[in-house]
C-alpha cells in the first residue's frame, strides 16, 4: 500500500443483526472528528442499511453504479453526509446483486476502493461467508469481525474465521493443502478445517510449503469487537474468545474491545441520526472511540512494535495454559484455574463451535493434569526444573518513575516454592461413561480448589442444598425440576459436562425416591 492510497478497514460478521453496521459507521464517524478523511461504504449487497446509520436519507445513487460495465468511477457516486469530512457510497439495494456478485467483481472494487479521495475507507460487509464477502475481507488492510455474546453469534464467527482463512489459502495457491487433513472436509467442526489442522497435517507430512503456511497464518490477524454486551462476564468475553480461537484455530485473532448495550443507539436509530452526533456522552460512544483509537494505533506502531505472534503452535507448558505466570502463587493458580474452568465449561459462550465433545473432554484432561501438577508443591518443583532449567524466570522490572527519574530495575530473585497447600484428593478419571454421584462430585470440586461457599455464590444455589446433593440426602432435596437445574449448574461451574452429570445423579436420585415411597406406602 502507498502512502497516498486509504488505509481499508472491513467490517464483517458470521451473521446478521450483530451491529456490524452500526460499527462501520460511527468508526468512519470518529475518524472524521479527528479530521481524517473518510468514506464509508456499504457493501451488503441486497440489504443495505449503512445510509440509516450515516444519517443520511434514502440514496439518490449506490454502488452498484460503479460496479457495472461502463458504469461511472467510484469516487462519483459519493455522498455527503451530516459528518464533515466523511462520505457515503450507499449500498445497492436490488437483491439480483447478491447473486451477481461474483468474485471476478472483487479486485475491481478493491482497485477503485484504493482511488478513493480518502485517508480511511471503512467497508461494511453483508453477513455470513459468501466468496465475495470473504475475498473482500481479505483484501482489506484490516479485517474487523462483531459479534454478540450469544453462542450462535459465536460459533458463526468461528466458522467465519475459518472460511476467510481457507478461502485466503486458495488465493495464495495453496488450497490444496486442504487434502492433507485427515477425513472428509464435512467432518471438521463447522464442516472447514482450522488452520492449526492444516498446520499439523503439513508438519506431518514433510510439505515444503509449510514455511508459506506458516507465514499465511501468522499474517491472518483478524480483529473482534464484542457489540451488545450487558454484564461485566459480557465484556470480559471477547478475551476470552480471541484466546480459546488462538488456541484452537490457530489464528492470532486481536481483540479490539467491546460495546456496551446502550438504549442511545435505538433512539438515534430511530431519529435517524447518528449515534455519535446524536448521544456524544453515551456509554457506547466511549466504546467506539476505545475501539477506533485501538484501530488508529495498529498502524501507528513501527514493525517491530506490533505485537505480532510469532509460532503457530500455542505454548502448551502449564503456566500458559492457565494463563498465570511460573511465579504464581497457589492462590493465583487456583483463581486461575477456576477462570478457565468457565472458558472451556461444555456450556461456555466463548468456545461455542470450537470442539465437539471428544475434543473437549480432551482439552478438560490436559488442564487437569497443569492444575493438579502445579498445585503440588514437590511436582512443580521438578517441572520447573525441567521447564527452566536456568531457573524460573523472574518478572518483568517495574516501569514506575520517581521524581528524580526512573527508578534502576529493582533486582529480584524467583521467590521460592511456599508450603505445599492444605492436601487435597486426586482428581478422579472421568470419562464419557463416568457414573456421578454426590460423593464424586465433592471429590471433583476439592481436586479443583472449589470451596463450596464459591459455588453458592456463584450459582445462588442455597449451601444445604448443595451439601445435600454432595452427601445424597435425597429427602432433604427440593423437587426434581430444581434438582436437575442445581446440578447443571453446578457441572458447569466445575467444567463438567452437564447432560451426564445430571442424567447419572437423577438415576440414583428416582431410584431412591422411589424406594423411599415403596417403604412408606408399605407401612
Amino acid at each position: 500500500m502507498s502512502e497516498s492510497e486509504p488505509r481499508v478497514v472491513a467490517v464483517a460478521s458470521g451473521k446478521g443483526g450483530v451491529g456490524k453496521s452500526l460499527l462501520a459507521a460511527n468508526v468512519g464517524i470518529f475518524l472524521a472528528t479527528l479530521g481524517k478523511r473518510v468514506v464509508v461504504v456499504d457493501g451488503a449487497l441486497g440489504t443495505p442499511n449503512l445510509h440509516m446509520f450515516a444519517g443520511v436519507p434514502r440514496p439518490a445513487r449506490t454502488l452498484s453504479e460503479a460496479l457495472i460495465e461502463g458504469g461511472p468511477p467510484l469516487a462519483e457516486v459519493t455522498l455527503a453526509t451530516p459528518v464533515p469530512g466523511m462520505r457515503l457510497v450507499a449500498g445497492a439495494g436490488d437483491p439480483a446483486w447478491v447473486a451477481d456478485a461474483a468474485p471476478e467483481l472483487v479486485p475491481a472494487l478493491i482497485a477503485q476502493l484504493r482511488q478513493l479521495p480518502a485517508d480511511w475507507v471503512v467497508v461494511d460487509l453483508g453477513p455470513g461467508t459468501a466468496a465475495w464477502i470473504l475475498d473482500l475481507f481479505d483484501a482489506a488492510d484490516l479485517g474487523v469481525i462483531v459479534a454478540v455474546p450469544d453462542p450462535t453469534s459465536i460459533e458463526l464467527m468461528h466458522r467465519f474465521v475459518r472460511a476467510a482463512f481457507v478461502r485466503r489459502l486458495a488465493a495464495l495457491g495453496l488450497g490444496d493443502l486442504i487434502g492433507l487433513v485427515p477425513g472428509e472436509p464435512r467432518r471438521h467442526e463447522g464442516g472447514i478445517p482450522a488452520a492449526l489442522d492444516l498446520y499439523l497435517a503439513a508438519t506431518a507430512a514433510g510439505d515444503d510449503r509449510l514455511p508459506a503456511l506458516r507465514h499465511a497464518i501468522l499474517d491472518f490477524q483478524p480483529h473482534l469487537v464484542i457489540n451488545a454486551a450487558r454484564s461485566k462476564s459480557d465484556m470480559e468475553i471477547g478475551r476470552a474468545v480471541a484466546n480459546s480461537a488462538r488456541r484452537r484455530l490457530g489464528v492470532p485473532v486481536q481483540y479490539l474491545g467491546h460495546l456496551e448495550y446502550d438504549e442511545a443507539v435505538w433512539a438515534s436509530t430511530r431519529r435517524r441520526r447518528p449515534l455519535l452526533i446524536e448521544h456524544p456522552e453515551a456509554r457506547i460512544t466511549k466504546n467506539i472511540e476505545k475501539v477506533t483509537r485501538g484501530l488508529l494505533a495498529v498502524y501507528r506502531r513501527e514493525p517491530d512494535e506490533v505485537p505480532v505472534v510469532r509460532e503457530v503452535l500455542p505454548s502448551d507448558n502449564h503456566y500458559d495454559l492457565l494463563e498465570v505466570a511460573p511465579t504464581a502463587s497457589f492462590e493465583d493458580i487456583r483463581r486461575a484455574n477456576r477462570r478457565i474452568r468457565d472458558i472451556y465449561g461444555a456450556e461456555s459462550v466463548a468456545i461455542s463451535g470450537l470442539y465437539d465433545p471428544a475434543g473437549l473432554e480432551a482439552v478438560h484432561r490436559r488442564l487437569d493434569l497443569a492444575y493438579t501438577t502445579l498445585m503440588d508443591a514437590a511436582k512443580r518443583k521438578e517441572y520447573d526444573h525441567e521447564l527452566f532449567p536456568e531457573g524460573v524466570p523472574a518478572p518483568p522490572p517495574p516501569t514506575a518513575t520517581s521524581p528524580d527519574g526512573p527508578r534502576p530495575p529493582r533486582i529480584t530473585q524467583p521467590p521460592p516454592i511456599p508450603d505445599a497447600p492444605v492436601e487435597r484428593p486426586p482428581m478422579p478419571a472421568l470419562g464419557p461413561r463416568t457414573e456421578y454421584t454426590g460423593p464424586l462430585l465433592r471429590q471433583v470440586r476439592e481436586a479443583l480448589g472449589i470451596e463450596l461457599r464459591e459455588i453458592t455464590e456463584r450459582s445462588k444455589i442455597g449451601m444445604s442444598y448443595l451439601v445435600a446433593l454432595e452427601g445424597e440426602q435425597f429427602t432433604k432435596l427440593p423437587a426434581i425440576v430444581y434438582v436437575r437445574g442445581f446440578l447443571a449448574e453446578y457441572a458447569r461451574i466445575l467444567g463438567l459436562e452437564s447432560r451426564r452429570v445430571v442424567e447419572t445423579y437423577l438415576e440414583r436420585y428416582r431410584a431412591v425416591r422411589q424406594a423411599t415411597v415403596a417403604e412408606d406406602e408399605g407401612q
